[in-house]
């Protein structure tokens, strides 16, 4: 049994927004497709977002922004509340993005032979990073049990390559939406001490836990040493729906790394949007309310999730401990690896497994109304029932 939303805030409203340029709704837009794939929720942003915003255009002045006190309080009123954890304010350095953010530390601390490695599956930002910054990538497959979240130290340390320098985590993760316990960011802060590791922590969903069992722990918060050998990459954008507005900020401790990310960053990133800074301000001094209950409206989406997986008991789930992203195992299902393109024709588009290195899964984004995900789930129906 999940609590009912606070009455003044509305999840149930269907919002056409075919012709705004969404990326998400541009396949839309000359098809009857719905899509629920990329991590972007098809909810309006928080009214005290809104009205900010509303306030800055009526203005008139769209010109450069500048990171202000009462964002920097906001901020860090906003980690004491969630997260029991206040940053130093000397930590922070405020970038457009999470993902750039990790780019930059990559090139600001990596010699180009030094290697990476990441639990998978993970979204493909990650999974593609090696690639992408030319270094050598490692896998830590949690499905095929190469690895665990839950590992001893140990097994992580045999598992690294000799060359791995740095480890990316995505807590909570992406796309299994599991949140890293006390114990396992403890066990990974051994193996990155004794061999020396810098840790990438990408925490973008950190506030969007679905139950107050599983609280988030900034990796940077675990202790003194974990702090001086990472960056914590935090941003509101998953949270209140405004990941078009590009506002992030990396906790960066140790003084070194940070001014080595500073001198990797300047001329490279664009400064952060005017629109960004405003609306962060909004929601982390004033979406609390909201946030509780997008909360439950999720989990009322996954309730409903999970009632429509009982007519398919091949499929594999767990309930997520944290984001709006529902992660399916298809691998029992004839053809599963083809089940993403399929879905598609049925008029859904979902996020195929293979781009996070797990070929033969699906991930579904339950952030919508729940008519809207009503829909999807009898056209993916219609698909299933065939086979």
């Amino acid at each position: 049994m999940t609590d009912s939303a606070p009455p003044a805030f509305d999840f149930s409203a269907l919002v056409d927004r075919r012709g705004m340029a969404s990326k998400k709704w541009a396949a839309a837009e000359q098809a009857d497709l719905i899509p629920m794939w990329v991590a972007d929720m098809d909810l309006p942003a928080p009214p005290a977002v809104q009205a900010a915003l509303r306030t800055m255009a009526e203005h008139g002045m769209l010109g450069y922004g500048e990171v202000t006190e009462d964002l920097v309080l906001a901020f860090l009123r906003w980690c004491d509340r969630h997260y029991g954890w206040t940053p130093e304010r000397d930590w922070l350095v405020w970038i457009p993005g999470v993902v750039p953010g990790m780019n930059v530390a990559i090139e600001a601390w990596l010699g180009h032979h030094e290697g990476l490695a990441t639990h998978t599956p993970v979204y493909p930002p990650i999974c593609q990073m090696g690639t992408i910054r030319g270094r050598p990538m490692q896998w830590l497959d949690t499905l095929g049990e190469q690895i665990d979240y839950a590992g001893p130290a140990d097994t992580l340390a045999q598992a690294l390559n000799p060359d791995t320098r740095a480890l990316i985590l995505c807590n909570p993760q992406n796309p299994t939406g599991h949140v890293y316990t006390r114990e396992e960011l403890e066990a990974i802060h051994q193996v990155a001490a004794e061999r020396d590791l810098l840790v990438i922590s990408d925490e973008i969903w950190s506030d969007l836990r679905l139950d107050d069992q599983h609280r988030h722990i900034p990796y940077v918060s675990l202790n003194q040493d974990a702090a001086q050998r990472s960056v914590t990459l935090l941003a509101p954008s998953k949270t209140f729906n405004i990941a078009g507005l590009c506002c992030a900020v990396a906790v960066i401790p140790n003084p070194q790394l940070r001014q080595q990310f500073r001198q990797q960053a300047r001329g490279l990133l664009p400064d952060i949007s005017y629109a960004g800074l405003i609306a962060a301000q909004a929601a982390w001094a004033e979406g609390d309310a909201w946030l509780a209950a997008l909360r439950a409206h999720l989990n009322r989406n996954f309730d409903r999730l999970e009632v429509w997986l009982q007519e398919f008991p091949q499929l594999g789930y767990q309930r997520p401990q944290s984001t709006f992203l529902a992660w399916l195992d298809m691998r029992a299902w004839p053809q599963a690896e083809t089940l993403a393109e399929r879905f598609a024709t049925a008029g859904v588009m979902v996020s195929d497994g293979a781009p996070f290195a797990a070929p033969g899964f699906v991930r579904l984004n339950l952030g919508c109304p729940e008519a809207q995900l009503e829909q999807a789930l009898q056209r993916m129906g219609t698909v299933l029932e065939k086979d």
